[in-house]
This record gives C-alpha cells, sequence and structure tokens, in this order.
C-alpha cells in the first residue's frame, strides 16, 4: 500500500510520519516544496503537488497543507479515485465540506478529518466511565502562547485564526459528549485570538475555550456526583511522554492515577482507516464529517 503525503508540515514531521513508519509494508510519498529533513525517510518524492497526484500510484492522499488549501487539493485527489484524510480543518465553509462529502460518496472513496484526540488511550478509559445520562460538568481548555508572526494561522486569507483552527476540536467535542441530545450554547464569545463556548444540555453542562494568545494548557476535566477525570495534554498529547489520567473518587476521598504508556494517537486513527479501506465502508465517516461540520457552523 501506499500514501502520498502533500505537504511538509510540522505535524507531518512530529507525528504523522512517525506513525506511518510503523507499517512496515506501507510505502511513503511526499510532496513538498520545501526541503525534506535526512532523518525522514521517503521512499519517493515530488517537488508539484499536481504532478504528484498524477504521477503517483498512491490511492491514499493525505492533504497536510495550510488551511485555505484544504478543498481545492482534496477536490483534485478525489477527482483522481484517491481517498483522502485532511488535516484539521476539512474545508473553511460548511458548503465546501458537503461538496466533498457528496464528491467522496460519488467516487465511492474514503474522506477522514485527522481529529485524533479520541484514540488517546486515556480519554478511551474514561469515556467509558462515564454515564452522560446523569448530571456531568465538563471543562476543557486549548491554550498556546503567540505565534510568530509569519505563522500562516495569523492570516485570514490562509484559513488562519484561532476559531477556524481550533473550532474542529470544538465540534468533535461537543459531537462525541453530546451525540444526539439538544442543547443550547449559553455563551459563544469570539475574537481572532481566541473563542469561548458554554453548552447545556438536560445533563450535560460544557464549558471550553480555545487561544492562540495565552499560556500553555492543554486540559479537560470532568465531574459528576460521584468522581472527577483530569486529563493534560489532551487534545494533541506529545508522543515522547508517559501521560495520565487522574481520578478523585468524591465519596472515599482518594486520588487515584492511572499511568500509560508513551503513544502516538495517529498510530489507532491510521489503524481504524486502513481497515475502512478494507472493508470499503466509508458511510459513517461521512456522517461524521456531515455532523461536525454542521457543530461548528452552529458555534460560529
Amino acid at each position: 500500500m501506499k500514501i502520498l503525503i502533500l505537504g511538509n508540515s510540522n505535524i507531518f514531521k512530529r507525528k504523522i510520519y512517525p506513525a506511518l513508519k510503523s507499517f512496515k509494508k506501507l510505502f511513503i510519498e511526499v510532496a513538498s516544496r520545501s526541503e525534506i529533513e535526512k532523518t525522514i525517510k521517503i521512499n519517493k518524492t515530488y517537488l508539484s503537488y499536481n504532478e504528484a497526484l498524477k504521477k503517483s500510484d498512491a490511492n491514499l492522499v493525505y492533504i497536510s497543507l495550510i488551511n485555505s488549501e484544504h478543498y481545492k487539493w482534496a477536490v483534485k485527489a478525489m477527482n483522481l479515485n484517491k481517498h483522502v484524510i485532511i488535516d484539521k480543518p476539512i474545508t473553511l465553509s460548511l458548503g465546501n465540506t458537503k461538496k466533498l462529502i457528496k464528491l467522496a460518496n460519488k467516487k465511492k472513496v474514503l474522506l477522514s478529518e485527522s481529529i485524533v484526540f479520541q484514540n488517546d488511550l486515556r480519554f478511551k478509559k474514561m469515556i467509558t466511565s462515564l454515564d452522560l445520562n446523569k448530571p456531568t460538568q465538563i471543562y476543557c481548555k486549548f491554550h498556546i502562547p503567540k505565534l510568530e508572526k509569519d505563522n500562516f494561522r495569523n492570516f485570514g486569507k490562509y484559513g488562519g485564526g484561532c476559531f477556524e483552527d481550533m473550532s474542529p476540536y470544538a465540534a468533535y467535542l461537543i459531537y462525541f459528549f453530546f451525540k444526539n441530545k439538544n442543547y443550547s450554547i449559553n455563551l459563544n464569545k469570539k475574537t481572532l485570538n481566541g473563542f469561548k463556548l458554554q453548552l447545556q444540555s438536560k445533563n450535560i453542562y460544557f464549558d471550553a475555550s480555545f487561544s492562540f494568545n495565552d499560556e500553555y494548557k492543554n486540559e479537560i476535566y470532568i465531574h459528576n456526583k460521584t468522581k472527577t477525570y483530569f486529563i493534560d495534554y489532551f487534545l494533541s498529547p506529545p508522543i515522547d511522554k508517559k501521560l495520565n489520567l487522574k481520578i478523585f473518587d468524591i465519596a472515599k476521598l482518594k486520588k487515584h492515577t492511572i499511568s500509560f504508556p508513551k503513544q502516538n494517537v495517529f498510530y489507532p486513527y491510521f489503524c481504524e482507516l486502513f481497515k475502512v479501506l478494507i472493508k470499503k465502508k466509508y458511510n459513517f465517516s461521512y456522517d461524521q464529517i456531515d455532523k461536525t461540520s454542521k457543530i461548528k457552523k452552529k458555534i460560529s
């Protein structure tokens, strides 16, 4: 099997490539306008994205470009009958996302937005312990320091701004925690460098903040009548650290920490996608993208 990566992004170098190289029979090709580091072992490279799409016989394309380029190159790849994975945000508008879903369905190819925090072993352990039909409070923060001046995320014409870049996290959190529950938006405050949300359903209160201009925080805290749960480095966990799930039993007044081995959450994400490609069942992915993109629109 072959995969073609469009772009030599930071996330590709730090997390995507380390995950992909674990698959011994996978051939990795990269199209990049910048020089690829010698430590990254690639089977074939291209200098042009168009050339790569036309000449590569890889049937799976991962688009890891600036946000404003996602839709354009996804359309080109799918028109060549290639399966497509796209860094978040999948597109910059609900209309374009719907067009991609329609095209993927027509071409009978996979379409996936690479949101991967749900593959974290700590999250899986926590979510199976929760009863979200009972009163639950969820607090989430993802704050990063001010970006360098030339970072594309600072520029609206490239799909920058905190909301465009981080709202997919919020949308998927709402998707996972609220499922099909009705909820009201109590607070929706947005600026170029950050946004805050407060949502309420019958049993769930959700409070989240995201920032491009703050001290680093990446955490989730969940509280119900019996326990509290805390996960640090939540939405973008590092691959080189052993991480913990912290639990406090309210009735027993006891703290409990569960340690997990180092993990790259992109690895189980790719494992699942490769299984989907073998089974050729893509509707779940279409449905998930459709629902999360509508949530993003609702909170925009």
